[in-house]
């Protein structure tokens, strides 16, 4: 006879010539052992029971002992299972999984079947998220507000994921998920260059915004949507500016953003985006072509000066004639203009004896003149 000690927080799995006969909890036990061969295998009920492959060889061998100190559960190749444990979930098994529970425990299975069930029920949500890593055969996705995704179940669109989070079992099925951005979107062009109408080489910079309108026809439509709208917003430039000589883009270049957007808009609505607008920033002349234009420039505006300068020079001759005639006709004008003559005479001078009165005045003036 020997003594078994099981201590408080553990259970015991004996073994009599390597055959499981039963299980021991808490407490001391006395056991024969005469021409016998005894093992020991102590488990911490922390625990709960037993998985994995010993618990699957256990039960294959000794199902009857198994039963009788166990509760089984076992899955088929195609389940999995959400197990609680006095109300409280705790475990997660994977598919074909055998797990022994301890008997004294009260144990609730769900059990789910993933051949058809690819997506995890709302009510399961909330036991998957208390993994902090990731778990085997379960895809997570998490749908944004400003986002729309597309589930592809074995290469087929079965539904249109909204705002959320969501798990997928991905072990018997072929999984894909398309996220769409619902938001407005920038494509730039830098430093395009292109030919005009009269073979002038110059540069363009130009920023298209844009929004998916239509997420399913995005996808479709092409493997690489964005290089397509690049591409195309490229040949609809050079289409249009190269219809132009130098001197209609750049006295247009107001418009032409507008004009290179209606060539793009409908380009646009087949694969289901719509453009909100399309801006011409910058057009670039080469150095030589830039010193052309800027001595053009400098040379009409010296022009204008110069008609300018005329003008004003033809006006005041006018006015000096118009001033002639009415002093002609009229003696009192004349004089006044006379004494505004001696106004100005009389600032520049510093000291001026007046003698005979106005008259000695005014032939004082005749004489300066003379």
């Amino acid at each position: 006879m020997f003594k078994l000690k099981i201590n408080e927080n553990e259970k015991a799995l004996i073994y009599k010539d390597e055959k499981f006969i039963k299980l021991l909890g808490v407490g001391s036990h006395k056991m024969f052992h005469l021409f016998k061969n005894y093992r020991v295998e102590r488990y911490p009920t922390k625990h709960n029971g037993i998985e994995g492959e010993k618990a699957r060889t256990l039960y294959r061998l000794f199902p009857e002992v198994v039963e009788h100190y166990f509760t089984v559960v076992q899955l088929a190749d195609y389940e999995r299972a959400y197990v609680s444990i006095d109300g409280k979930f705790t475990d997660f098994l994977p598919l074909g999984e055998v797990k022994l529970y301890f008997k004294e425990l009260e144990i609730n299975v769900e059990r789910v079947d993933v051949r058809n069930n690819y997506k995890v029920a709302s009510e399961h949500v909330a036991y998957l998220d208390m993994f902090s890593s990731a778990i085997h055969g379960i895809k997570k996705h998490t749908v944004s507000s400003f986002e729309e995704s597309y589930l592809y179940v074995n290469k087929s669109l079965v539904e249109v994921l909204k705002s959320g989070k969501y798990y997928f079992y991905k072990e018997l099925k072929e999984l894909e998920i398309e996220s769409i951005d619902r938001r407005i979107k920038e494509l730039e062009i830098t430093g395009q260059e292109l030919l005009s109408a009269d073979k002038v080489t110059l540069r363009c910079n130009l920023t298209m915004h844009y929004s998916i309108v239509d997420g399913q026809t995005y996808l479709n439509a092409t493997d690489r949507p964005k290089e397509y709208l690049y591409k195309q917003l490229q040949f609809a430039l050079r289409e249009h500016l190269g219809s132009m000589n130098i001197d209609e883009i750049l006295s247009k270049q107001h418009t032409l953003s507008k004009e290179v957007l209606e060539k793009f808009y409908a380009t646009c609505l087949t694969i289901g985006v719509k453009v909100e607008g399309v801006h011409i920033k910058d057009i670039i002349l080469p150095g030589e072509m830039r010193e052309i234009f800027n001595q053009v420039i400098e040379a009409t505006k010296r022009a204008e000066a110069n008609n300018i300068k005329r003008r004003e020079e033809t006006a005041a001759t006018r006015s000096l004639l118009n001033t002639a005639k009415l002093m002609k006709d009229n003696p009192a004008l004349a004089r006044l203009k006379e004494l505004e003559a001696l106004e100005k005479i009389t600032h520049t001078v510093g000291t001026l004896n007046v003698y005979g009165g106005l008259d000695g005045v005014m032939n004082g003036m005749i004489d300066l003149k003379g």
